[in-house]
C-alpha cells in the first residue's frame, strides 16, 4: 500500500500503564508514558484527523480512540501512516502492538521492537516494511502472536532460527507474498510446542510435509494453503487432537484422506484445489463437529455418501469440480442448518430431491452442469433465504415454479441451458433484490411478462435461445425493458420483432438476433456529450436496413461491434477509427459500397 492517499485499516496500540491499583477505573497515564505517545503523534501522518484530541492538557484516557479499563489499556484506533518514533522504547510495558495494513512507505521494521520485553502481541502484516526482518524480535521471549509479511510485502530474511527460542509463541501468521522459510518447512516450528495457530498459507512451500514426531499438541488452526505441497496427509496429523479449522486449500497433495479421521474437533476442513482422486469416503461423517466442509476442484469419484447427514451441524459444502456420480443424496437436506450447498460441475444426474425445501436457512444453492433431470421441486420456493440459485446446464423440464417469486432475497436466478417450457411466470417480478436473471437456451414460450419492469435491480437479462414471442401481448420491444439498472440484455434467437426503440444510455451489452428492423441511427445518435458504458453490441442476423451512422465515437468504451447479415446500406463511416480499444468488427454479409480506407486497415 505504499504510496497511497487513502488508508482503510487501523493502527492500533495498547499499552499497560503504571497505575497504583489494577482496578482503577479512573486510571490516568504517567507524564512520561503521555511524552512518548506524543512523540509518536509527531512522526505520523494523520489525514483525518483522528488524533487532534491528543493534547497535553487532557488527560490520555480521554483522547479519542482511547480507552482505559479495569485492566488499565490504552488502545488507539486510527488510519495512519508516516515513521515509526524511537519514543515507542519508552514504554516499557507496551505489551500489544498492531501495526498490520498501514502505510509505512518501504521503511525497515524497526530493530528496537527487540527491546520491547513486554510484548505479547506483535503483528507487522501488510504494513508495507521492507527490507530484513530484524533478529532482535527474538528476544520477545513474552511474546503469544507474531504476524508478520501479509500482502504487499517485500521483506526479505536471512534465518529465522531465532523464532525456536520464542517458547510461548500461540500463534505464528508468516503469510507472505515471498519465501521466508526456504522451500520446506522447518522442523524447528514442530518444537513450539505452544503453537494454537499456525499460517503459512502463500509461503511458496513445496515438497512433502515433514515425517516425524509433531509436538504441536497444542495447535488448534493449521493454514498450508497456496503452496506447492504434495504427497499423501501424513499420519502426523492424526495426533493433533486439539485441531479446529486445517486449511490445505490449493496444494498438489493427492492420495486417501486417513489423516484427518480423529480429528473430532475439527469444525473447519477445507482441502479445494488439490489432486485427490478417491472415493469420497463414508468416514467424513465421523467428523460430526463439521461446519465447513470444502472439497471442491479435486478428482473425487463416485458417490455423496448419505451419511454426510450425520454432520447434523454442517452449514457449507463445496464439492464443486469433481468427478461425482449417481443421484443428489435426499439426505443431504436433512441438514436443517445448511446455508451454501455447491455440487455444480459434476455428473449428477436423476432429479432435484424435494427434501430441498427442508433447508430453509440455504442462502447458495450451486448444481449447475451435471446432468439432473426432472422438475424444479415444487417445494423450493420454501427456500425464502436464497440468494443465489445455479441450476443452469442441466436436463431440467416442466414449467418455471412461480412459487420462486417468494424467495425475494435471490440475487441470481440462473436457469440457462435445460429443457424448461411454458412461460415465465409473472411472479418473478417480486424478486426485488434480483440482479442477474438468466432463462436463455430453453423452450419457453409466451410473453416477456411486464412484471419484470418491477425489478430496479435487474443488472443483466438474457433470454435467448427460446420461443418467446411478443411482449405484453404487443409484437413489439416495450421501453420500460431499458429504462432500469440493466446493463446487459440478450433477447437473440427468439420469435420478438420490431423495429429498435430501445436506449443504450446504460447498457454495457446488447446482444439481439431475428428480432430488429428498421435503422439505428436514431438508438446510437439520438444523445450527444454524454458518457456511453456500451462495450458489447452484437446485431448480427437482424432485418437492420438503411445506413450505418457515423456517430460511433460517443461510445468509447465498444470494443465488439457485430453487424454481419442485415441489409445495410452506404459506406463505413469514418468514426469507427476513433474505437481504439475496438476488437472486433463485423460488417459481413451487407450491402455496403465504398472503399475500406488506408486508416480503417491500419486501426489497431
Amino acid at each position: 500500500m505504499g504510496g497511497s492517499n487513502h488508508f482503510s485499516v487501523f493502527l492500533l496500540v495498547a499499552i499497560i500503564l503504571l497505575c497504583s491499583s489494577s482496578k482503577t477505573v479512573n486510571a490516568t497515564c504517567y507524564v512520561s508514558e503521555k511524552q512518548a505517545l506524543m512523540d509518536f503523534k509527531k512522526d505520523l501522518k494523520d489525514p483525518y484527523g483522528k488524533l487532534s484530541s491528543w493534547i497535553r492538557d487532557v488527560d490520555c484516557c480521554k483522547w479519542e480512540g482511547v480507552v482505559c479499563g479495569n485492566r488499565n489499556d490504552i488502545v488507539l484506533e486510527s488510519p495512519l501512516s508516516g515513521k515509526i518514533s524511537h519514543s515507542l522504547q519508552n514504554l516499557t510495558h507496551l505489551r500489544y502492538l498492531d501495526l498490520s495494513l498501514n502505510d509505512f512507505s518501504g521503511i525497515p521494521i524497526p530493530s528496537f521492537f527487540g527491546s520491547l520485553r513486554s510484548l505479547r502481541y506483535l503483528n507487522l502484516s501488510g504494513a508495507g516494511f521492507q527490507g530484513m526482518v530484524p533478529y532482535q524480535l527474538g528476544n520477545l521471549s513474552s511474546l503469544r502472536t507474531l504476524s508478520i509479511g501479509g500482502d504487499p510485502s517485500d521483506l526479505q530474511v536471512d534465518n529465522l532460527q531465532w523464532l525456536a527460542g520464542l517458547s510461548n509463541l500461540e500463534h505464528l501468521d508468516m503469510n507472505v507474498s515471498g519465501n521466508f522459510l526456504g522451500h520446506l518447512i522447518p522442523r524447528w516450528i514442530f518444537g513450539l510446542t505452544a503453537l494454537a495457530s499456525l499460517d503459512l498459507s502463500g509461503t511458496k512451500l513445496e515438497g512433502l510435509l515433514p515425517r516425524g514426531l509433531w509436538n504441536l499438541t497444542s495447535l488448534q488452526h493449521l493454514d498450508l494453503s497456496s503452496n506447492q505441497l504434495n504427497g499423501s496427509l501424513p499420519d502426523e496429523l492424526l495426533y493433533l487432537n486439539n485441531l479446529i479449522s486445517l486449511n490445505l486449500r490449493d496444494n498438489q497433495f493427492e492420495g486417501s484422506l486417513d489423516g484427518i479421521w480423529n480429528q473430532s474437533s475439527l469444525t473447519s476442513l477445507d482441502l479445494s484445489y488439490n489432486n485427490f482422486a478417491t472415493f469420497l469416503p463414508s468416514q467424513l461423517s465421523t467428523l460430526t463437529a463439521l461446519i465447513s466442509l470444502l472439497l471442491a476442484s479435486n478428482q473425487f469419484r463416485g458417490s455423496i455418501p448419505s451419511s454426510i447427514a450425520n454432520i447434523s451441524n454442517l452449514q457449507h459444502l463445496d464439492l464443486y469440480n469433481n468427478s461425482l456420480s449417481s443421484s443428489l443424496p435426499s439426505e443431504v437436506f436433512t441438514l436443517k442448518d445448511l446455508i451454501s450447498l455447491d455440487v455444480s460441475s459434476n455428473h449428477l444426474n436423476g432429479p432435484i430431491p424435494s427434501a430441498v425445501g427442508n433447508c430453509t436457512k440455504l442462502k447458495i444453492l450451486s448444481l449447475f452442469g451435471n446432468a439432473l433431470s426432472g422438475s424444479i421441486p415444487s417445494n423450493l420456493g420454501r427456500c425464502t433465504q436464497l440468494k443465489e440459485l445455479w441450476l443452469n446446464y442441466n436436463a431440467l423440464s416442466g414449467s418455471i415454479r412461480s412459487n420462486l417469486g417468494r424467495c425475494t432475497k435471490l440475487e441470481y436466478l440462473m436457469l440457462c441451458g435445460n429443457a424448461l417450457s411454458g412461460s415465465i411466470p409473472s411472479n418473478l417480478g417480486k424478486l426485488s433484490s434480483l440482479e442477474h436473471l438468466d432463462v436463455s437456451q430453453n423452450k419457453l414460450t409466451g410473453t416477456l411478462p411486464k412484471s419484470l419492469w418491477q425489478l430496479s435491480k435487474l443488472e443483466e437479462l438474457r433470454i435467448a435461445d427460446n420461443l418467446i414471442e411478443g411482449v405484453v401481448s404487443e409484437n413489439t420491444i416495450p421501453p420500460w425493458l431499458f429504462n432500469s439498472s440493466l446493463d446487459t440484455v440478450d433477447l437473440s434467437h427468439n420469435q420478438l420483432h420490431g423495429s429498435v426503440q430501445i436506449s443504450l444510455k446504460l447498457l454495457k451489452n446488447l446482444i439481439s438476433n431475428y428480432l430488429f428492423s428498421g435503422g439505428i441511427s436514431h438508438i446510437l445518435c439520438e444523445v450527444k456529450n454524454e458518457y456511453q458504458v456500451l462495450g458489447y453490441l452484437d446485431l448480427r442476423e437482424n432485418s437492420l436496413s438503411g445506413e450505418i451512422p457515423d456517430c460511433w465515437m460517443n461510445y468509447p468504451n465498444l470494443y465488439h461491434i457485430n453487424l454481419n447479415s442485415n441489409n445495410f446500406t452506404g459506406s463505413i463511416p469514418r468514426s469507427l477509427f476513433h474505437l481504439e480499444d475496438l476488437e472486433y468488427l463485423g460488417l459481413g454479409n451487407n450491402s455496403l459500397t465504398g472503399p475500406i480506407t488506408f486508416d480503417f486497415v491500419n486501426h489497431e
